[in-house]
């Protein structure tokens, strides 16, 4: 393993263990010159890791490793500014270097980098832009979110949010944007299940962005109950109502779509019912 590797394998061993942390941070210290020991002794500095946190240190490590493009680097100087962090901010005098206006600069150039940290800046500049009192370009956020989103679960979420507003107010005629929907939300409910089960369902069920299919919508449906959600059980019954009003089939196959359903309307009431007896509506009970 090289440096980083090691590194954070340490500080991952034993977080509470803070003989950890100064183990890590004797190899980053003990380790040769360069912008990899320069960003490990500056995230050390910043968070504490083995030394008392020090920013200013942190600053001067993290700039020295930046001119080299060092991801970390990059990344950490970017939440340094943000967070007003440096130390002409933190002086609180005249700007002399960067300010909190920096910060997205820094994000940018680490996204450019083949580090680690490049995903996590994507994810910080998305959120930048998606803020209409920050960056303010909801596109260009998109663009970050998608850079990610089939592996960030954060991302994967806010791409299917994004695009599924999209696709209510389009009332799902744009093709384009109901598969940008289906693939968003397909990533979202690999990444996030108990959130995205019953929207993944839905779109197969009416065949948004994907084909049409009822082996899989009732899977995810019933996902979406497992997950606590009794509208996945609803769905699951109305899907058997719908089979076994499609004509060419005959009255056994027909009788038992419906016993289907019947026990699917039943489970969605004794979750909903059950729910409510849990956790019920303030405003009821005021009633």
């Amino acid at each position: 393993m090289g440096l980083s590797e090691d590194f954070w394998t340490v500080v991952h061993k034993n977080e509470d263990d803070p003989e950890n942390g100064r183990i890590a941070y004797k190899l980053a210290f003990d380790a040769p010159d360069g912008p990899e020991r320069d960003a490990l002794l500056a995230i050390s500095h910043h968070e504490g890791i083995g030394v008392k946190p020090d920013f200013e240190k942190a600053f001067d490590y993290a700039e020295r490793a930046a001119k080299h493009d060092e991801g970390l680097a990059l990344y950490l100087l970017g939440i340094m500014c943000d967070n007003a962090e440096t130390p002409d901010q933190a002086e609180g005098g005249p700007r002399q270097k960067y300010d909190q206006y920096d910060a997205e600069t820094f994000m940018e150039r680490c996204t450019k980098t083949d580090s680690c940290w490049a995903a996590p800046a994507h994810l910080w500049l998305g959120h930048f832009f998606y803020d209409s009192a920050r960056g303010g370009d909801p596109d260009i956020a998109i663009e970050h979110f998608e850079a990610i989103g089939d592996d960030d679960e954060d991302a994967a979420a806010i791409l299917s949010d994004h695009y599924w507003d999209m696709a209510n107010r389009l009332e799902f005629e744009d093709q384009g944007i109901n598969d940008k929907l289906y693939h968003w939300t397909k990533a979202a409910v690999i990444l996030r299940p108990s959130d995205y089960s019953m929207r993944y369902a839905t779109l197969l069920a009416e065949g948004i962005g994907c084909k049409q299919s009822f082996r899989l919508a009732r899977k995810y449906y019933e996902d979406a109950y497992y997950f606590g959600r009794w509208e996945g059980a609803e769905a699951i019954a109305l899907l058997y109502e719908k089979r076994a009003a499609e004509t060419g089939m005959n009255s056994e196959e027909r009788e038992k779509r419906l016993h289907e359903a019947g026990l699917w309307h039943k489970s969605a009431d004794e979750l909903r019912l059950k729910q409510i007896a849990e956790d019920p509506d303030p405003a009821i009970e005021e009633d």
